[in-house]
């Protein structure tokens, strides 16, 4: 098994942990995405849409974290991570696709935009608005996590999709001093068993 990766995304750092929190060997691959390696004629046949992660199991070639992600929970049947119970499964894909929805395009935008882009390249309003918008969207998850340790009860993809642009959004200047069950959830994801730091 092979995943292309770029140690700085979010969304590679996903598959990374779940991988690692499953145990599974595979060989990771760096795409240098500063570089343009990831617009090389090679990589463009593995991912049209020209982006990491990208992984490589046997003949299967799959891209977008959460499809990953939900193929490796699926192969690796039964694990703690990835629920049989049709309820608890809605209820883990319920905040995987809230990631999708709310946390990516706020708080990874965000970070986006402070970290990687210099000021004369975007506007100060978008960043604002992300940062707005991410503020409301950690505040759902703050009141959801005033009663549980995690997102669906138990610890599950739904916490390692959630957890990277969440830990990273004081990247995008967006602070999390304000969330003390989110800062609580945090610090339960890095103390699992084979839990990995993003960088």
């Amino acid at each position: 098994m092979k995943l292309y990766d770029n140690h700085l995304s979010g969304n590679c750092y996903r598959v990374r942990l779940f991988l690692n929190q499953l145990g599974v060997d595979y060989e990771k691959v760096n795409v240098d995405i500063f570089k343009g390696e990831n617009r090389t004629e090679e990589f463009t046949k593995l991912n049209p849409n020209r982006k990491v992660p990208v992984l490589v199991d046997g003949d299967l070639i799959l891209w977008e974290s959460i499809a990953i992600i939900l193929y490796l929970a699926e192969k690796y049947r039964p694990n703690p991570f990835y629920s049989e119970n049709p309820a608890k499964l809605g209820e883990i894909m319920q905040w995987v696709t809230y990631a999708k929805t709310s946390i990516d395009p706020n708080l990874a935008l965000a970070r986006y935009y402070v970290r990687f882009l210099p000021e004369d390249k975007y506007d100060k309003k978008d960043l604002e608005k992300f940062q707005a918008n991410g503020m409301g969207t950690l505040s759902i998850i703050e009141d959801h996590l005033s009663d549980r340790d995690f997102l669906a009860g138990e610890y599950s993809v739904a916490d390692m999709v959630c957890y990277p642009y969440i830990k990273l959004s004081p990247e995008g200047n967006i602070d999390l001093s304000g969330f003390p069950n989110i800062t609580e959830w945090l610090k339960s994801i890095e103390n699992t068993e084979r839990f990995i730091s993003i960088y």
